[in-house]
């Protein structure tokens, strides 16, 4: 991308020479000599190509910019959600989703002005004055000293400007950063605020944010005013001591007509490149400081499992096998798990029970790779944590708060399973009580659930959640808290319905009371004080 843009420079460059003396040409030999037209026909061809040529150069650095910005931004945008996905519901737990889902938004955009427009200006204003300058001093030295005397201020002016725009458009992407976050939270939480009577104090604190964001955005636009009428000041100014120094050189007789009308018609286009990239940087501010939180989130390390050896693997085939595990979390003072070890034979279901803080959604966390075990293995039959790359495709998980996407209810329930057909659907629904629902919806399967399930209640969001776990072709099933808005007569009658997707399974439950199924083969019970099992 840069070397096709300095080269496409180099070529306007030598456009606007051409252009330029060849127009000299035309007015020195029309005014001074009176030459007829058939004179001059075939200077203004030169004149016209030359001008064809700019257009063309243009606009093929354009489209190279435009493909060069859509390949870098689509590439990022790939890595960011990638990258965000590899880090896990932990690691999200402690974000701002409203903030993430701006920067893969508007910041991506931002960032493909910023490789668009800005990058491709500013190798042009790193190349065409300089040639320029290079032609100007081979025609009259006295025109090169005046515009070099402001060119250089041009530099200046950026760099200062530059950095006090950069450092108000960082402070403007915070402001709305925050604006997007909480916004997203209000929207939320709206049903919840309205049942207290407190959605105006949501309101207000989204308009306070909102006052921070104009106020912020008026000042960089501020910043960026003053920027660009300084340029302008300085390319005018520049342009008028060149013209004032060729007219008095040509009254005194130093100078002749054609060589100052070509060098007057150079003078503006050594600062128009300067002009427009230093537009272009305002205009790309909010990109670079996306670009920072981008960077941000890539270097973000990806929590991996340790590797180990278990000397069980080869006899049990498909044995959940966790050995010593041992979880820490940063600013806290003991370990979230100690030493924790379980063994789940292929089929076998265990209910992992104890208090709010005993540890059992961080034993599926860790078994899911979401969490850094510290020490400790974690093996599926001859498949061992942090040493293969599809780790995840052997577990199917309900988490304590699942999303529902803001789309069909198949899609949804498709979302691990996309080949299960419509009759699969239903069955799986009927298995968890939801047929009456299904049968309700305007569309059927295909209707909209709204944003996470908003259409739906949270015992019936609940049960979509299960209902696409259970359909997930997954050997292990991990099941967080699945009874949590659920009242104990709907647990009582899926209990029986649910047996024929749990056969062959191996199921581990998370709970503080084990009674979603018909039976477990082994409960497991953690503490609060000592997060510690042998079994």
């Amino acid at each position: 991308m840069a070397g096709v843009a300095v080269l496409l420079a180099a070529l306007s460059a030598a456009a606007i020479v051409v252009q330029a003396v060849a127009l000299a040409d035309v007015v020195n030999r029309s005014l001074l000599h009176r030459a007829p037209l058939s004179a001059v026909t075939g200077a203004l061809v030169v004149v016209g190509v030359a001008l064809m040529a700019r257009a063309l150069l243009h606009a093929t650095a354009d489209f190279s910019a435009l493909g060069a910005a859509d390949r870098v931004v689509g590439r990022l945008r790939r890595d960011l959600l990638r990258h965000t996905l590899d880090l896990g519901p932990a690691w999200l737990a402690g974000e701002r989703t409203g903030e993430l889902s701006l920067t893969a938004t508007r910041g991506m955009r931002s960032l493909h002005a910023y490789y668009f427009r800005y990058l491709p200006q500013a190798s042009a204003a790193a190349v065409i004055p300089f040639l320029l300058l290079v032609w100007v001093a081979t025609q009259d030295w006295l025109s090169l000293v005046v515009v070099i005397a402001l060119v250089v201020a041009v530099p200046i002016t950026m760099i200062y400007f530059g950095r006090e725009a950069t450092r108000r458009a960082e402070r403007q992407w915070r402001r709305l950063s925050s604006l997007s976050g909480r916004f997203l939270q209000l929207v939320e939480g709206l049903p919840t605020l309205r049942a207290f009577g407190r959605e105006s104090q949501g309101r207000r604190e989204v308009e306070a944010a909102n006052d921070g964001v104009r106020s912020a955005t008026m000042r960089t636009l501020r910043i960026a005013f003053l920027s660009a009428l300084s340029m302008d000041m300085i390319a005018g100014f520049g342009v008028g001591f060149v013209a004032m120094v060729l007219g008095l050189r040509l009254l005194w007789g130093q100078l002749g007509l054609e060589t100052a009308m070509a060098v007057l018609l150079v003078a503006p286009e050594i600062f128009i490149p300067l002009r427009r990239a230093g537009a272009e940087f305002h205009a790309s501010t909010e990109g670079q400081a996306a670009a920072d939180r981008v960077l941000e989130v890539l270097d973000t390390p990806v929590p991996a499992a340790r590797v180990g050896h278990s000397p069980s693997l080869s006899s049990s085939p498909g044995l959940l096998d966790v050995a010593g595990l041992v979880v820490e979390y940063e600013h806290r003072n003991r370990p979230a798990l100690a030493s924790f070890s379980m063994r789940v034979p292929p089929g076998t279901r265990v209910a992992l029970t104890g208090p709010s803080g005993s540890g059992k959604s961080t034993v599926l966390a860790a078994l899911l790779g979401f969490v850094p075990p510290s020490a400790g293995t974690i093996a599926v039959g001859d498949r061992i944590a942090g040493a293969d790359p599809d780790w995840r495709d052997q577990f199917s998980w309900l988490p304590q708060r699942p999303h529902l996407f803001n789309a069909t209810l198949a899609a949804n329930l498709r979302l691990g399973a996309p080949e299960a057909s419509e009759d699969e659907l239903r069955a799986v629904l009927d298995a968890v009580g939801l047929a009456d629902l299904m049968a309700g919806l305007p569309g059927g399967l295909e209707t909209a659930v709204g944003h996470d399930g908003l259409t739906l209640s949270a015992g019936e969001r609940q049960r979509v959640a299960l209902a696409r776990a259970l359909l997930r072709p997954a050997p292990v099933l991990l099941l967080d808290e699945p009874t949590a808005s659920l009242d104990p007569r709907t647990v009582a009658r899926m209990a029986p319905a649910l047996e024929p997707w749990l056969a062959g399974r191996s199921v581990v439950v998370a709970a503080h009371e084990a009674s979603l199924l018909a039976r477990f083969d082994a409960v497991v019970a953690l503490s609060a004080t000592h997060p510690m099992v042998v079994s």
